[in-house]
């Protein structure tokens, strides 16, 4: 009997072995710290991309052979960020870091707070303060966040960032939402910086990369996620629930408005909500990630109305784990207190104020609700509640009207738990 030969071993092609980053020699520290000066000029951005409601890519993706054979700094170096027209203007001004407001290494975009100046004295324009968001792929995290064994293509995923957020502070600028529920835009710029590889002693010149990087309006205040954390008692402790529930109220209704502009901020949770007051809190965004499309993205029309969708049909099945802390602790257990809010909140006469409901909504079978708190703000802001006029309102806060801001970052579906950091 003839005894088989044993098949021959195949190698294991780069795409299926685990992979760890590699040693990078060349890869500088996070450079942007307080002190860090730049100058930049302004950037027309590509055209959002990614996904689906984008359509076509403007840009290949790296493959994962040569993604396992690159260090982060040759990657970067020879993956440069698209190349759009000239804009009509090209004032240079000088970006001076300030303030560090999420800065480390593998976290993707970087935000300071800096100071923005005209670098010629002709230039129009005075000095003013900002925050930058500097879409490095270099500090990006090379290893994918949910499986680190796989590298991701930073390059391309700085670019998408870059592409996707500026074309959304655009769109709001444009239906003139910009500063009201969201921060003022100022801009997409871009600067170079250096990279040297190699050996020093061998005389290499070092390298130029071009960042990209965009301009927001400084928010002065602090994240609902902030004022839910920390030892007890929590800051938002001391805010009553009827005050809390306002404010909720107001950001689904303002989520509700720019969905029906065309934006879809698709992850709206507390980090991404700044309340600020006269008393001018100390200011410390965090995660401003969260996705969106606008300019390729058409406005839907919500049957056929034009209006926007009703919180209340949105969020009926919405736990709003993102606002945990904020919302009342009841909810948790008993969704349909929640249902019973949303139901008091946006039905009622509010209903005109929103698209038609075209499906009956059916309360979840839990215990029945108690009876909610009396809103804060008088008969005329929400008839549909019980309402008793003036309470008096937190100490330090005043106009809730604008005193809710949302931050975002419309491109991190993938970074979902950076919440965790």
């Amino acid at each position: 009997m003839r005894s088989r030969s044993p098949a021959p071993v195949r190698p294991v092609t780069p795409e299926f072995r685990f992979w760890s980053p590699p040693a990078d020699p060349d890869k500088p520290p996070c450079p942007y710290r307080t002190g860090f000066t730049v100058d930049i000029k302004p950037h027309i951005p590509p055209a959002p991309f990614g996904g689906q409601a984008y359509g076509s890519t403007p840009r290949a993706i790296v493959s994962q052979y040569d993604l396992r054979t690159l260090r982060q700094t040759e990657l970067v170096l020879a993956n440069p960020p698209l190349e759009t027209a000239d804009p009509p203007t090209s004032q240079i001004h000088t970006l001076s870091v300030t303030r560090e407001l999420a800065v480390a290494d593998d976290r993707d975009a970087q935000l300071v707070l800096c100071n923005i100046k005209p670098k010629s004295p002709v230039d129009d324009g005075l000095p003013f303060q900002a925050v930058a968001k500097i879409y490095d792929p270099l500090y990006y995290s090379f290893p994918h966040k949910d499986v680190p064994s796989v590298p991701c293509d930073v390059t391309w995923s700085a670019d998408q960032d870059y592409s996707r957020e500026a074309a959304a502070y655009e769109h709001l600028q444009t239906i003139g939402q910009a500063g009201s529920f969201a921060p003022k835009y100022f801009g997409s710029w871009t600067f170079a910086l250096s990279l040297q590889m190699g050996n020093a002693t061998k005389q290499t010149p070092p390298q130029s990369r071009p960042v990209r990087l965009i301009l927001i309006e400084y928010i002065p205040g602090k994240s609902l996620r902030e004022l839910c954390a920390g030892p007890a008692p929590i800051p938002a402790s001391t805010f009553s629930e009827a005050y809390r529930l306002e404010v909720l109220a107001r950001i689904l209704d303002g989520e509700a408005m720019l969905r029906f502009k065309g934006i879809n901020q698709r992850d709206l949770a507390a980090r991404n909500v700044i309340l600020f007051s006269d008393e001018q809190m100390e200011a410390q965004p965090e995660e401003f990630n969260n996705p969106i499309p606008p300019r390729s993205t058409p406005v839907i029309p919500y049957d056929g109305t034009t209006l926007p969708p009703n919180p209340m049909w949105t969020y009926w099945k919405d736990d709003l784990q993102g606002f945990d802390g904020w919302i009342p602790t009841g909810w948790e257990t008993n969704s349909r207190l929640r249902q019973e809010w949303l139901k008091e909140r946006f039905g009622g006469d509010n209903l005109t104020k929103y698209a038609p409901i075209r499906e009956e909504l059916e309360f979840d079978e839990y215990s029945a609700p108690e009876q909610l708190p009396t809103p804060l703000w008088g008969a005329g802001t929400h008839n549909a509640c019980q309402v008793k006029p003036v309470l008096q309102e937190p100490p330090g806060v005043t106009n809730l009207s604008s005193a809710v801001h949302m931050y975002w970052d419309w491109n991190a579906q993938r970074r979902n738990n950076d919440d965790k950091k």
